[in-house]
């Protein structure tokens, strides 16, 4: 595993939490404006900051792949829906949104609880 980038787990955790809420906020907008290269790409980089501040806690292991499988299927619904052709789902679109927010949240509750006890 390469040297921490973080001084401390809380240091880690703060960092995954701010990143998370960049990552709710733009994940919003993804779902309208998806074929928004910038956009993609700012909210791919922002689940890479998530993702160097969980590694660092081991409790936050779980909660951070299951909002990466949730993220991942979203994405994959994104893309098969705009191939033509393909029929539009807005609700299955939007039922997927609504996963990654509840994985979002409670990886963030995650977080906010790690905090608190340290």
């Amino acid at each position: 595993m390469p040297a921490s980038r973080f001084s401390s787990p809380q240091e880690a955790v703060s960092h995954a939490l701010a990143a998370l809420e960049r990552y709710h906020a733009h994940l919003r907008k993804l779902g309208a404006h998806w074929m928004d290269l910038e956009l993609y790409r700012r909210v791919g980089d922002e689940l890479d900051e998530i993702r160097q501040g969980c590694r660092e806690v081991p409790e936050l292991t779980q909660a951070w792949v299951e909002l990466l499988i949730a993220h991942a299927e979203l994405v994959q619904n994104l893309w098969q829906s705009s191939r033509p052709g393909a029929p539009a789902s807005a609700e299955g679109r939007q039922q997927l949104l609504a996963r990654v927010s509840g994985h979002v949240e409670a990886l963030q509750n995650k977080c906010l609880r790690l905090v608190q006890t340290h």
